[in-house]
């Protein structure tokens, strides 16, 4: 057992799905972050605490927090009994953008017990504990976000038992816009949105999109940005959640007339993310375009840009 008294790990956000990558593919931003610290505690059981700039809203149970299920899990597997752990979650991931802020506390979660109790798991199985979060928020244990957080670079889920995944760094000329619309949303915004999809889906688009992804793979591969981009259209998820977000098709055309690479949904949205060779075109005029094209839809929005992110960290060790 450690000796440690406090391990503090930092997961960045991410974004998933990019398109054609539904519940595969996952990129991490360098924008928001959580961080996690875990400590001992005088009493037995888990005390879990929620402070940060974005923690208004978030649940303390166990049960309904995305760091929940993975503290009981990793405990459990290390024969942890008697002893009081506490976890401090510090939110600095805004919920509901879609930028995988339940998948962020979840991956600092797993990162910092992982350290403090001395596990020594693969990042596979680091995977595998924090998508038993997303279940808890989402109903589905998907691995796209907490992959994405906890790897680093652009990450593909491509089996789910066991988990296996695997990163490839972005290139550098990359950069990331995120439009985020105000709209008002359903609490359990990602369980709605993946009511929204069809159960059966035609083997025409299936094989669309198996096409679209692997471009987008071999561009990631290759430093393609523009083969990333053609890659991103989406025939499986983007057509039916379109609809929960006004303005989704105006603000992507403007997107595209202003030389983004590619455009997709971040996740169940509602930010939309854009994809731009930095070398060749401005990001910041790509956002400008696409917060534009939301106030002629009468959507109010705003942008940022960011870059691939690295994964999760150990930030304090005392």
């Amino acid at each position: 057992m450690t000796k440690l008294d406090t391990i503090r790990a930092g997961a960045y956000c991410s974004s998933a799905n990019l398109g054609a990558g539904f519940d595969v593919f996952g990129l991490a931003l360098d924008h928001y972050m959580d961080t996690v610290t875990v400590r001992w505690a005088g009493k037995g059981g888990v005390i879990l605490r929620v402070e940060g700039t974005y923690k208004i809203g978030i649940p303390v149970g166990l049960s309904d927090n995305s760091a929940g299920p993975p503290i009981i899990e990793m405990l459990r597997e290390a024969g942890i009994v008697g002893r009081g752990v506490e976890i401090t979650i510090d939110k600095g991931v805004p919920p509901g953008l879609g930028l995988g802020s339940s998948g962020a506390t979840a991956a600092a979660c797993v990162k910092a017990l992982d350290s403090f109790l001395h596990l020594n798991l693969t990042d596979d199985e680091l995977v595998r504990f924090a998508s038993l979060g997303e279940a808890a928020v989402s109903g589905n244990p998907h691995a796209d976000n907490v992959a994405a957080s906890i790897l680093g670079g652009f990450t593909i889920v491509y089996d789910k038992s066991p988990v296996r995944t695997v990163s490839i760094k972005p290139p550098s000329n990359l950069s990331v816009v995120v439009a985020t619309p105000k709209l008002d949303l359903p609490s359990k915004k990602t369980r709605a949105a993946r009511k929204l999809l069809p159960k059966i889906v035609p083997i025409t688009s299936s094989v669309l999109n198996t096409g679209r992804a692997s471009a987008m793979v071999a561009g990631f591969a290759n430093g393609d940005i523009d083969l990333i981009g053609h890659g991103m259209e989406d025939e499986l998820a983007e057509p039916y959640r379109e609809k929960m977000i006004p303005g989704y098709r105006s603000v992507k055309k403007a997107a595209l007339a202003a030389k983004a690479s590619g455009v997709a949904i971040s996740g169940a949205g509602p930010s939309i993310i854009a994809i731009v060779n930095k070398r060749h075109q401005s990001p910041e005029k790509i956002g400008q375009a696409m917060v534009k094209a939301f106030s002629t839809e009468h959507v109010q929005s705003s942008y940022f840009v960011a870059r691939p992110a690295e994964g999760a960290e150990i930030i304090k060790e005392g």
